[in-house]
């Protein structure tokens, strides 16, 4: 079995076998005794479809089956209507007139705002960031608030939607017009960047069902569309830059445009489109160990269902598969999948309860443990999983997880969340042990080995005279009793059980 150690002990993390036991399926999830639907798994599909969840989310879940949950979730999230532009949200480099700082501005709002939506919504901004990873630019490279408001728009309008229009309408995107030279890719003079990156990278898999000829032609294909970042004007279709000429792509020859050459990939290799995709989702959302009978069933769907996303997802979430104890606390956090949920597991709401500055502070974590909002590091994306938690990040990890909770513990409506979160979870217990297990299990969502939980005990404790605990009169409407969740949670974030989803 495969695990992790940190210098907080010896202690490692299970995780899953790489050869999966193939025990369960995609029909739905139906609770029974030993695989009974509770808090865990109500907490669990919060994690992997959003930004985790709130004990009022937890205590309304148990009383819903769980795949009306799942629907409810994803319905939701699908109906959400476009993000509303900003008043730059068409401005082009003379609007700005050489005035950096409001450019600066204008990145920080958007940037804040998809922080929020993590916070305040959460599936639909789940989504939108793992397609971030997916179809990847960098603000860097094209360096256009406008383009860059184009991208998180059309994140945001397919997240949930048809992945056929998602991969065309993408490709026209001004910022990956810049990004993957699509922008000067021109009759005479193609550029295989991005048709490259088209069958590797978005829709088919590296060397999966492509040959280098058909890279070729379908840069022929795609030629036309224009974006020029340095003024940041909308982009346009020059037919005279188009190869108005036969291409043979996939054995297939005809005079396609653009559309007609996305298309293409669709019509002649729809498995390998399926099952790449699908492969994709199941190693972001479930584990990163594909089964292939699982992923095959999803792809199945996926083409049965003419390329539409929701379906999918639905058939996943809310598969007997999805729940299965052994991939619940198996992905390794992101670092924004460490930070924003402290928030949320104190019941927190940007309107009412976040200091935008607060914002600043997490990007500039993210940034010190490698994710960007808006800049992964190349073409290829941030590679997840355990790169993210290693000798240099962990120690950062602990201590940026810590300094959100600070950020908690100084406003007086979060801590009386706090508060309540204790005694709901424990029943309103006065047993300092009960009320620390408790709290632990809604943290982490994990027993934690015997010399550990003594240890959470000890931090609940902390600062309190051993002998308010033995004699009963110490109870959750202490004023302390914020600071104490507080005090374990810090230490619940050095473990390693923290660091998984």
């Amino acid at each position: 079995m495969a695990g992790f150690t940190t210098t907080s002990g010896s202690q490692t993390v299970a995780l899953p076998s790489d050869k999966p036991i193939v025990n369960d399926s995609l029909d739905p999830y139906v609770p029974i005794p030993t695989k009974p639907w509770n808090a865990r798994r109500v907490a669990h599909l919060y994690r992997r479809l959003g930004f985790g969840a709130s004990i009022d989310q937890i205590e309304q879940g148990l009383q819903m089956d769980p795949s009306d949950l799942v629907d409810q979730l994803l319905d939701a999230a699908a109906s959400l209507p476009p993000p509303t532009p900003p008043s730059w949200a068409d401005w082009t480099s003379d609007d700005y007139t050489g005035n950096n700082a409001l450019i600066t501005q204008h990145r920080r709002d958007l940037r804040d705002r998809w922080f929020t939506e993590m916070l305040d919504e959460g599936v639909r901004a789940k989504m939108a960031f793992f397609w971030s990873n997916h179809f990847v630019t960098e603000l860097e490279v094209y360096g256009c608030n406008a383009y860059l408001w184009s991208y998180y728009a059309l994140l945001n309008a397919y997240a949930l939607g048809n992945f056929r229009e998602f991969v065309k309408e993408m490709g026209k995107n001004p910022a990956m017009l810049v990004y993957l030279n699509g922008a000067v890719n021109e009759v005479g003079e193609p550029n295989e960047n991005y048709a490259r990156e088209l069958m590797e990278l978005f829709t088919m898999g590296e060397g999966n069902g492509y040959t280098q000829l058909d890279v070729v032609e379908m840069s022929r294909a795609v030629t036309g569309w224009k974006a020029f970042f340095n003024g940041c004007y909308p982009p346009y279709f020059d037919p005279a830059k188009f190869d108005n000429n036969p291409k043979t792509i996939f054995g297939v020859t005809a005079n396609f445009s653009f559309d007609e050459a996305h298309d293409l990939i669709f019509s002649e290799r729809p498995d390998q489109v399926a099952h790449f995709i699908t492969g994709k989702i199941y190693r972001n959302f479930v584990y990163e160990t594909i089964d292939d009978s699982i992923v095959d069933g999803l792809a199945t769907t996926f083409k049965d269902n003419n390329w539409e996303l929701l379906p999918v997802l639905k058939q996943l979430f809310k598969s007997e598969h999805f729940f299965e104890e052994r991939f619940m606390n198996t992905l390794f956090k992101s670092p924004v999948e460490a930070l924003i949920p402290v928030f949320k597991m104190a019941n927190a709401n940007s309107v009412t309860h976040i200091d935008p500055g607060w914002w600043s502070d997490i990007a500039f974590y993210l940034d010190r443990l490698g994710q960007i909002i808006f800049g992964p590091p190349n073409v290829a994306g941030w590679p997840g999983y355990r790169s993210w938690v290693n000798e240099n990040t962990l120690a950062l990890r602990w201590n940026y997880v810590a300094l959100v909770a600070t950020y908690v513990q100084q406003n007086d409506q979060l801590r009386d969340n706090l508060r309540t979160l204790a005694k709901t979870v424990s029943d309103n217990s006065n047993d300092a042990t009960v009320v620390t297990q408790a709290l632990v299990d809604f943290f982490i969502g994990q027993d934690l080995d015997t010399i550990y939980a003594d240890a959470a005990v000890g931090y609940f404790k902390a600062g309190i005279p051993e002998g308010y605990f033995t004699d009963g009169s110490w109870n959750l409407n202490w004023d302390e009793v914020p600071d104490q969740v507080i005090n374990l949670l810090k230490y619940i974030a050095r473990l390693p059980e923290f660091q998984l989803a």
